[in-house]
Parts: structure tokens; sequence; C-alpha cells
């Protein structure tokens, strides 16, 4: 538990802000200097080359609630934390949410498609386990879930605010249908042994509201990393 604390602590918080980034001098290419994990065999985000993702029975079932109770801007991104009163079941284990935050551009791909937006949204079960769902923006009509947290955003560097009324399945496709595969947080300390489930159909948003969460974060994502032998699972 100690060790899933200390992840969820620097998800969380802005205590190591000044030591990585995203520009040159401190962006992704440099955090394995600091940051041992980050140079690991299962490391995130990827490329999902959906030809190459063997089949799997669907185990993924929501159990959301309206729980959120406040939105920050981290230095890194736009986040909103939650109560852990919701979560998840994936492959029978429990998994209550924590957080969600966003990346622009996407940081998974599939089939080397870039979306202009992705969210992440980490969980965590009992035994210290983290689980992150992925979902992947296409500009298109506006969102009016996205919508409340723009609204709310802060532009400030670790500035933070109330936001009480986001149910995070209106932020979801309609389908289920997922890539699973084993993975590492996408930012320092890339800690491994992180399950991911992304979602295979995107979600639209406008330019104006993929623009706006831009000017907040500007360039947030690192870029994609080896399989390494990884098995990328698909479940419809």
């Amino acid at each position: 538990m100690r060790f899933c604390s200390l992840i969820l602590a620097g998800l969380l918080g802005v205590a190591n802000a000044a030591h990585w980034g995203y520009n040159e001098h401190n962006g992704p290419s440099k955090w394995g200097e600091q940051y041992p994990e980050c140079n690991g065999k299962e490391q995130s985000p990827i490329n999902i080359l959906t030809k190459n993702a063997t089949s799997a029975n669907n185990t993924l079932s929501l159990a959301y609630k309206m729980d959120s109770k406040n939105i920050i801007n981290n230095g890194h991104s736009v986040q909103v934390n939650f109560t852990q009163k919701g979560g998840i079941t994936y492959q029978g284990k429990e998994y209550k949410l924590v957080q969600l935050h966003f990346h622009t551009p996407s940081e998974n791909t599939i089939d080397n498609v870039v979306y202009p937006l992705e969210m992440h949204l980490v969980h965590n079960d009992t035994d210290g386990g983290l689980l992150v769902i992925g979902v992947l923006f296409e500009e298109g009509k506006a969102h009016s879930e996205l919508q409340k947290i723009i609204a709310n955003a802060p532009k400030k560097s670790g500035a933070s605010g109330k936001l009480t009324r986001i149910n995070p399945e209106n932020l979801l496709p309609k389908s289920r249908a997922y890539y699973a595969f084993d993975g590492s947080l996408t930012t320092p300390p890339c800690s491994q042994k992180v399950q991911w489930v992304v979602l295979g159909e995107p979600i639209s948003a406008s330019k104006k509201q993929i623009d706006a969460l831009h000017k907040i974060m500007h360039d947030n994502s690192r870029d994609v990393q080896p399989l390494n032998g990884r098995e990328i699972k698909s479940a419809k």
C-alpha cells in the first residue's frame, strides 16, 4: 500500500514539478536520468497495432458515481480528483477512481493514429494496484461534460477549484470495447505494473474545447514506447 500511496502522491501533487516537464531540457528523453524506472521494459504509452491484438473476453464493468470533489492545474495537466466512491470492476477485481487528467495530443495511438486529446482515468485497488483507462478524443461536436471541466479548469499552475458535478461515465464512448496491456505511468516516476485499458472508440470534442485545454497544458505527451514483446488483448 505504501508503494501505491507514493505513486498517487506524485499523481495528485506538484512536489516534483520543477524536476521534470515536456521541454527539451527536462522532457521525456531526460526523465530516465532522475527516474530510472522510466528506462524500464514495460513503459507506456504504446502504439496499439490492432492486427497483432489477441482476442479476449470483455471483463470491464463500470460503477461510476457523480463524486468529483475538485479540479487542479498541477503544472503538467488539468486534473479532476474524486472521493473514490465510484469505480470499476476488471477481471473480477474492484478499482476505485482516484482522478482523471488530460494529455494533448494523445499519448497512446491506435494503428499509428495520433488523436488531438486523451483522457486518463486513474484507479487503485485495495492491494495497491493501479489501472488506467485511456479515452481518445477526435475533433467534432462539442462535448457537454467536457465543457464543465474546461469552464472550471485553473489557468495558473498550482491553482485549484471546487468541482462536484462530474460523472465520469458521461465522458466515455457508448462502446466498451477496449485494448488491454501491461504498462506504466506515463509521467515520472514511470512506475510499472500498471494495468492499461484503452477504449477503442474515440469520442468527440470541438476544436475550441481541445484548443482550450491545450492552451492551459501545452504539449504534454510522452512518445510511444517499445512494446518489448508485451501482449495486447482486444475485447469487444
